[in-house]
């Protein structure tokens, strides 16, 4: 039995790799379209993870997804995702995350793109050979420090610090404030959180309720890549699993635990789920 034509239906109904790459390969025949926008909307592009899902797993990732997200709220953009032009689709084949981080954001609509020029089987060797890189995506800490330092250098607008560091615009203005109390001590600290304490005077004072906000946050950020680098999507999805790992974990402390969840989503236990442990 001959194989189907290479059609855009036949590819959406695609679910084998080596079929994918073959439709993908008669469509690139075809004449295309020219246009090469720099920006494209979220449903304008479509996704083949069949092919282009190089990491092989069933779900992406919502360590990542979330750092991302976070990220989106305090920058213009995140770096483009790579398409590459089929017949009359753009298809997806670098940017997974990205895609869907901006998919999630309820005032993101479209995002930004650079083009792969080349063969449907070169566009799969493109995106393993990103994929294989290593990538460390910066914390919370980081960026802070990041975006001080670029302030303390005096070069760079509030925007451009913030675009380059993925902290928001209202934070730059803060360190600004700062850099301006501690005048040429502004340049004795290196970490943000040191100079942000000096500049309200508290060097000498125990950790303040925002400090504490702060460490924490880069404690779960450091325990959070840690759980991503040792079982990958395995917790995300496989939450029953997770759930009596947990259990095991913390033993008569699961209650402080569900607590601590429950105060961060919002969601309170009743009566009898509280009595349950």
């Amino acid at each position: 039995m001959p194989p189907p034509p290479a059609t855009p239906e036949a590819l959406d109904d695609a679910h084998d790799f080596a079929e994918t790459v073959r439709l993908l390969s008669g469509l690139a025949a075809t004449p295309g379209r020219e246009d090469r926008p720099e920006r494209l909307k979220l449903d304008e592009i479509t996704l083949l993870p069949v092919a282009f899902n190089v990491r092989c797993e069933e779900s992406l990732a919502e360590h990542h997804l979330m750092t991302l997200s976070k990220l989106l709220k305090s920058t213009q953009d995140l770096d483009p995702v790579t398409v590459m032009v089929v017949g009359s689709r753009f298809i997806l084949i670098d940017g997974h995350h990205r895609h869907e981080a901006y998919r999630r954001s309820p005032d993101r609509r479209d995002i930004p793109v650079r083009y792969f020029e080349g063969p449907p089987e070169d566009a799969i060797l493109e995106a393993a050979r990103t994929n294989t890189r290593a990538v460390l995506a910066m914390d919370n800490r980081q960026r802070q420090d990041l975006a001080w330092r670029l302030t303390l250098c005096g070069l760079y607008s509030k925007r451009r610090i913030a675009e380059a560091s993925g902290v928001s615009h209202a934070q730059v203005a803060i360190m600004r404030k700062a850099m301006k109390t501690l005048g040429e001590q502004a340049h004795d600290f290196d970490r943000w959180w040191q100079a942000r304490r000096a500049a309200d005077g508290k060097c000498n004072e125990g950790m303040s309720e925002e400090d504490r906000e702060m460490w924490i946050e880069e404690q779960a950020q450091a325990y959070a890549d840690r759980l991503a680098k040792a079982f990958s999507t395995k917790l995300a999805r496989n939450p029953e699993i997770a759930a009596l790992a947990l259990e095991y974990h913390f033993g008569r402390k699961l209650p402080d635990l569900l607590k601590e969840l429950n105060a961060r989503t919002g969601e309170v236990l009743d009566d009898d789920e509280e009595d349950e442990f």
